[in-house]
């Protein structure tokens, strides 16, 4: 059972080294890997242990990476999978940095609640030969920011709704921060945007009630572009995003409201979304046989209505339909874990993640 074990992390492991590569450049220091994205708009990558590494960590080879970090104007990240590296969290933290630990979870397929369990939540899974893939993509673009941004002190953390395009969530918000609170890739400068895949995140936990996972990095990054009144998102992105949906490396999910619609207790009527309009996205980033599920989030008003879980459930049946055999994802805190545990996916490990302790401050 534990060379099994081992076994399965090694595969996570190597995932998560394989997931940048297709947009960044691999830099390596030391026993680390810096991922350098290719000078497109996006996420900023992370630094990690380069895979097989044997040797004691040391910090000044933290450190060494840290100043590459900075010379490159890239947050000081880094990520790694704790019972590979397990040496890695002291070192980390003696070198001045501050490590979150997320529960790592892995899917059983067998546990996965049959279809029916969400009939009543709509996903869509966008599809890159569709005329409205655009508008689509924007779509999550935009309901991704809302379901990780601060509250917009209305206490609803709702931003407001476009008239004429009423599943369209326009937002200006500066900060990734899931209001009550979420996930955010790390240190990234600018707005925020949705988040793609990997482990390295700098948000908090998702609250119990809405079991978004952890918001974090990968190969089909989102942008990092300025929110305005005009929505519409850089063609070389649709391009890009499409391309990636195509080869199978990237699925995108949009969920919306249940029929019955929004309880109304405590929560001003003004503005809450209605009966069948989207209010929740996520995606699954994949590697040949591996998939990870990321970037689950629901505005507020609409959540403990089942959307992250009906999306959660909806993307692992399309891995498992596509040939995938091992699925994953990093929740929140040990509460977030519960709710996954609850959709099939049990603890494997940790994923840790290590930033500038007034980065992890939330």
């Amino acid at each position: 059972m534990a060379n099994q074990e081992n076994e399965l992390l090694g595969r996570l492991d190597r995932f998560c080294d394989a997931v940048p590569r297709a947009a960044a450049r691999p830099e390596e220091l030391g026993d680390y890997v810096l991922f350098v994205r290719n000078g497109e708009a996006g996420w900023p990558f992370y630094a990690r242990p380069r895979v097989g590494v044997t040797a004691p960590p040391a910090a000044a080879d933290i450190t060494t990476v840290r100043a590459r970090q900075r010379e490159l104007g890239l947050p000081e990240s880094f990520e790694w999978i704790h019972e590979i590296n397990p040496d890695l969290l002291a070192v980390a933290r003696s070198a001045g940095l501050g490590v979150r630990q997320a529960p790592l979870m892995v899917l059983d397929p067998t546990a996965l609640p049959p279809v029916g369990r969400f009939a009543d939540r709509p996903v869509r899974l966008l599809d890159p030969d569709s005329p409205d893939f655009a508008a689509d993509l924007t779509t999550w673009f935009t309901i991704a920011q809302a379901a990780f941004a601060p509250s917009d002190g209305t206490g609803t953390g709702l931003p407001a709704v476009g008239a004429d395009t009423p599943e369209i969530v326009t937002v200006t918000f500066p900060t990734v921060d899931s209001g009550s609170p979420g996930g955010g890739a790390g240190g990234a400068a600018g707005p925020p945007a949705p988040a793609p895949g990997g482990l390295a995140t700098t948000a908090p936990a998702a609250p119990p009630d809405s079991i978004e996972p952890l918001a974090t990095t990968g190969p089909t990054a989102s942008p990092v572009a300025a929110a305005t009144d005009d929505p519409a998102l850089p063609d070389t992105l649709v391009d890009r995003e499409r391309s990636a949906i195509a080869a199978g490396s990237h699925t995108i999910a949009l969920a919306g409201l249940p029929s019955a619609g929004l309880p109304s207790a405590g929560l001003p009527s003004a503005g809450l979304p209605s009966a069948g309009q989207l209010a929740a996205v996520g995606s699954l980033n994949r590697v040949d046989d591996v998939a990870e599920i990321v970037g689950v989030g629901t505005v507020a008003p609409a959540r403990r209505q089942g959307l992250a879980s009906a999306i959660t459930a909806a993307l692992a049946r399309h891995a498992l339909a596509a040939g995938v055999d091992l699925i994953f994802l990093a929740a929140g805190d040990d509460d977030v874990a519960m709710l996954y545990h609850r959709l099939g996916f049990r603890r494997v490990g940790t994923s840790c993640i290590a930033e500038p302790t007034a980065h992890l401050v939330g």
